[in-house]
């Protein structure tokens, strides 16, 4: 009885030899092609506003990813809040790609903290570097990049914020009120070793 192999179907028995030929060539060009995966490097994704690739212009808090790729750190999202703030690369802003971030800005980050789920940014006063953000479509652009950039990581489910380790600081300025959202402004956990 002749063996039947997992080519059946082709209708012609020197076909069998001929997928098997085809397969093993793919397999070869994937692996060739395949990203080699470097140890020494972390991958990011940070969000900005693109006019180009908001298809509703309306939309404020539309933002779109652009990948950045640094030596290994275990500080990752400090890492991808400072280059958040350091603004779109000259390349991305080719693109298409803008914020209120910058080199100016770069400077923004105090220090971000991570726990139960929860991530907790206390930033350097930036309400002189920026003006535009208390606006209702700036705040969205600004809470928009920074959240999305922060809640890419696992074991980011909610975001905090606070100005020289005063949230209802951050919060009054971009007018929005203490509430249960943004826990009622309580600056505990900006101050865990109080």
């Amino acid at each position: 009885m002749a063996r039947r192999s997992w080519y059946r179907g082709c209708g012609d028995r020197a076909a069998g030899p001929m997928w098997a030929a085809a397969l093993s060539l793919l397999m070869t060009f994937a692996a060739a092609g395949a990203a080699p995966v470097d140890a020494n490097l972390t991958s990011f994704t940070l969000y900005f506003n693109n006019d180009g690739l908001n298809t509703d212009a309306r939309d404020c808090a539309a933002v779109f990813p652009v990948t950045r790729t640094v030596p290994r750190t275990a500080a990752v999202a400090t890492t991808a809040l400072r280059g958040l703030f350091a603004g779109p690369t000259p390349d991305e802003r080719q693109a298409g790609y803008y914020s209120f971030f910058s080199s100016a800005t770069a400077g923004l980050l105090k220090r971000v903290r991570i726990a139960s789920g929860t991530a907790y940014v206390d930033l350097n006063d930036p309400r002189d570097l920026l003006s535009g953000a208390t606006s209702s479509c700036g705040a969205a652009q600004l809470r928009t990049q920074l959240d999305r950039t922060l809640r890419q990581f696992p074991s980011v489910e909610r975001v905090r914020y606070a100005i020289d380790g005063d949230p209802r600081a951050f919060y009054e300025w971009l007018n929005e009120p203490c509430a249960a959202a943004n826990d009622h402004c309580d600056p505990r956990p900006f101050h865990p070793h109080r």
